[in-house]
């Protein structure tokens, strides 16, 4: 257990600032474990219908959830806040916690607290998701038992109990959950890529940069690094690593780690090269998957697993939901949901991969992203753009501009997929690549995907 006695405070309160999906979890941990809580929420009237806040608050015998109105007693009486991903650190509630001298963490640094595992984390701008399941279903294939959790599946508080010292937790860390990183290590990390995004939340690329190398901050000499040699900015981390550092290239051939030898995977170390698997024989497309799968084996190898094993694994490997998943053909129109695909840098590999003229349909929520190399992309590869969400009009304002006018607006996803039906000939292909956000209008970009896949084969 890593729980730090200074803040084992059973007569003071937790606060639970924001009760999504981590919040909930990490509030029935904490009562769990005995602890008093006090929730926080920026829509508490919203939320009191959900059943899993109604248990909690039965539960811990609080008599509703606290808004931004609150009054200075209950951080008097509190002495950590857990700050849920989607709440900035420039929340005002966070500001007053801070200013009453609480501390303030995230569900992985609570999760960490309780831990006796080992963690293999893994984040980047793109290909977090795929690299993630990828390394998870490598392990489970081992004699390692994996737990699969952060940005995907379950919050880690749901299971970090069941984690024996011989297991790994196979996270995927986004820049939200390592902000609020203090004493969390993992004895393997991975960073694939850093382009620009969540600027509207980091404000700063520096900033949000700084968030991702949080994921590497409390390394030790015996730790490994799996860094991108490839990638200049990520390449660069390698210099202040205090821990073993590994790379994977596409372009270079390594004397330690995983790149492409005559376009064959291969892992060295040693003075040895270890054969994994060939690109030809992955089933998930593009470039950028072949890079995703040089990281997982890298990862793997590099925790011990052998590599005729991770070869198998990459072999079997068919691709995640919503990611270029292929829904279905319609008179010869390939259909893609990459709702995933939730910043322009994601959006251009998206179009990278797909082999046939492209209906796109794009936008969404707005995280101030410049949009011009995305809009550069389509430009060759999509016949026809359909766009929806907020962002639509000053995509739609730029593609003009530039030149491209065989783009559209719709007032939703249906009448987006509708017209791309009418749009599309044989041989095409109608892809979902919002190069945005979902939360404009949908919960999250599993709804959005889900919702895609559910008009597509409704035509």
């Amino acid at each position: 257990m890593n729980w730090q006695v200074a803040i084992v405070n059973k007569d003071k309160k937790k606060i639970i600032v924001g009760m999504g999906k981590s919040g909930i979890s990490s509030a029935k941990f904490l009562l769990k474990k005995g602890f008093k809580i006090a929730v926080f929420d920026s829509a508490p009237e919203k939320i009191m219908a959900n059943e899993d806040i109604k248990d909690i608050l039965r539960i811990s015998g609080a008599e509703g959830i606290y808004g931004e109105n609150a009054g200075d007693e209950v951080f008097e009486d509190s002495d950590l806040v857990v700050l849920s991903p989607g709440v900035p650190l420039d929340n005002e509630i966070v500001k007053r916690a801070k200013a009453h001298g609480l501390k303030i963490i995230g569900e992985v640094e609570l999760a960490y607290m309780y831990s006796k595992g080992k963690f293999l984390g893994i984040t980047g701008t793109n290909g977090k998701t795929t690299t993630t399941t990828l390394v998870h279903e490598i392990f489970k294939n081992s004699d390692i038992q994996p737990f699969l959790g952060g940005n995907i599946g379950n919050p880690i508080v749901d299971f970090i109990e069941d984690v024996k010292e011989k297991d790994y937790v196979i996270a995927e860390l986004s820049s939200f959950q390592l902000e609020t990183i203090e004493n969390f290590r993992a004895e393997i990390a991975v960073i694939l890529n850093i382009t620009p995004d969540h600027i509207d939340r980091h404000k700063t690329m520096e900033s949000y940069i700084d968030a991702k190398k949080n994921i590497y901050k409390n390394s030790m000499s015996e730790d490994i690094l799996v860094l991108n040699k490839d990638d200049e900015v990520v390449c660069k981390m390698a210099e202040d690593a205090r821990c073993k550092v590994v790379f994977f290239s596409l372009e270079e051939r390594l004397d330690e780690g995983a790149y492409l030898k005559d376009g064959s995977l291969v892992v060295s170390k040693g003075g040895s090269t270890f054969h994994i698997i060939h690109k030809n024989d992955l089933k998930i497309p593009g470039m950028h998957n072949v890079e995703n799968a040089l990281a997982a084996s890298a990862a793997a190898f590099y925790a011990g697993i052998d590599p005729k094993l991770i070869g198998k694994v990459l072999m079997e490997f068919k691709g995640v939901e919503h990611r270029l998943e292929f829904v279905r053909n319609i008179d010869g129109v390939d259909y893609y949901n990459d709702s995933k695909g939730t910043n322009t840098d994601a959006g251009i590999i998206a179009l990278k991969a797909i082999d046939a003229p492209v209906i796109l349909i794009a936008g969404g929520y707005d995280k101030k992203a410049d949009f011009s190399d995305w809009i550069d992309k389509f430009k060759q590869k999509a016949k026809k753009v359909f766009l929806i969400g907020e962002t639509a009009d000053q995509i739609m304002s730029q593609a003009l501009e530039s030149g491209y006018d065989s783009v559209e607006k719709c007032v939703d996803l249906k009448e987006a997929v509708e017209k791309a039906r009418e749009s599309a000939r044989q041989g095409d292909a109608v892809l979902l690549s919002p190069a945005c956000a979902s939360w404009d209008m949908f919960k999250s970009y599993e709804e959005r995907g889900q919702i895609f896949k559910e008009l597509v084969n409704s035509l």
